[in-house]
């Protein structure tokens, strides 16, 4: 008989725990550097995005300002109480600004004046817009408040007088003084206005804005069609988009379309 040959075992090919491990850990590894890529692209994107929305809104509020400024009329408004209240001030307790503006669009034709009272309020940490559907004031309050933007840390307000230089307040004390509650004040505008104001992210921003000169007769007619028309509704929801026509530089026959009938 024949001798056998002693059997050998037959092990399977395969990888050994060391490797297994090597390859799990460098997996870790890439995942790991991959995930912490991704992570800062989108912190990166959404910070973008932030800074970006925040700017859109300084520039959105400055627009709104140049608008309010560049269109405005002499034209005195009435309070709740029926009294006087200069066309451009800065004496109100409430607000920093007061003004009051043409150029409401009205394009559904709604028998209302295209003139505006318009308010810049600063709270502290948030600049707003109060706009009125009409100049002089009813007991109901029917204002519309808008925040502009938020993250202001200082806003301040200067104007320029008949002689070039800048005051903090408009108009002066002897001439607050001097309007009555029956008598319509003929308090003129003044020259320009420098807005100052401090962001949280983009620093100290200022801007000067020339303002319109108007006669005491332009003025007169304003106010003659403002008191013919009676105030209206709102004709849309954002005044934005409804006061986007700017009346810097005027001529005589755009301030006619506008409203204003010069005497």
């Amino acid at each position: 008989m024949p001798p056998t040959k002693p059997q050998t075992r037959r092990y399977q090919q395969g990888f050994t725990l060391m490797e297994v491990l090597i390859a799990v850990t460098i997996t870790a590894v890439i995942g790991l550097g991959v995930w912490q890529v991704l992570n800062g692209v989108i912190s990166s994107r959404d910070r973008v995005n932030e800074v970006s929305a925040e700017f859109d809104q300084l520039l959105r509020t400055f627009l709104l300002m140049e608008r309010d400024l560049g269109q405005v009329v002499n034209r005195p408004a009435r309070n709740i109480y029926g009294d006087f209240e200069p066309a451009f001030t800065s004496q109100s307790e409430e607000f920093e600004l007061q003004l009051t503006r043409q150029g409401w669009r009205n394009p559904l034709g709604i028998r209302r004046s295209e003139l505006q009272r318009v308010a810049w309020e600063y709270t502290g940490s948030e600049l707003r817009r109060r706009y009125w559907e009409s100049v002089d004031q009813g007991q109901e309050d029917n204002s519309h408040d808008q925040l502009m933007i938020s993250g202001i840390n200082s806003f301040s307000i200067r104007f320029m007088n008949d002689d070039r230089a800048w005051v903090d307040q408009w108009p002066s004390d002897e001439a607050m003084a001097s309007i009555g509650t029956t008598v319509s004040p003929t308090v003129p505008l003044p020259l320009g206005v420098e807005i100052t104001l401090e962001h949280e992210r983009f620093g100290e921003l200022s801007r000067i804005y020339a303002l319109p000169q108007f006669d005491p007769a332009t003025a007169q007619g304003i106010v003659n069609q403002a008191n013919d028309q009676e105030p209206g509704g709102q004709s849309d929801t954002d005044d934005t988009e409804e006061s986007d026509q700017d009346a810097t530089g005027a001529t005589p026959a755009d301030n006619q379309d506008a409203g204003v009938n010069p005497q």
